[in-house]
């Protein structure tokens, strides 16, 4: 599984609603920030991109992804250093290619 719910079971004091429209939110986003992050990249906006990817990890962390969450920690940093710019488009794939196998797996989810 590629996320864990510990946290948001915890957070939520194990309530499937609110768990369910966190996830709901989480998943309605999930596309939003894939295109924003695409579209700053190809706008050269650094620092804008590092703010996206700061804000992405929040909402990673609480669905459990703390690989991802770590990457985005880094992939923000970079960003806003305007460093690396090179590995970006590596960044922006692996968040596009965990954040939708984790919505897939989370629409999957009974709770």
């Amino acid at each position: 599984m590629i996320t864990n719910l510990s946290y948001l079971r915890n957070m939520t004091d194990g309530n499937p609603d609110l768990m369910k429209e966190l996830i709901d939110i989480f998943i309605s986003q999930a596309d939003e920030y894939t295109r924003e992050m695409q579209e700053l990249h190809s706008q050269g906006d650094w620092e804008a991109l590092g703010r996206l990817a700061h804000k992405a990890k929040s909402s990673v962390a609480i669905m459990g992804m703390h690989e991802l969450s770590e990457m985005l920690k880094d992939f923000e940093i970079l960003a806003k250093d305007q460093k690396n710019v090179d590995k970006f488009p590596d960044y922006i794939c692996k968040f596009e290619l965990d954040i939708n196998n984790a919505c897939k797996e989370l629409k999957t989810l009974k709770i």
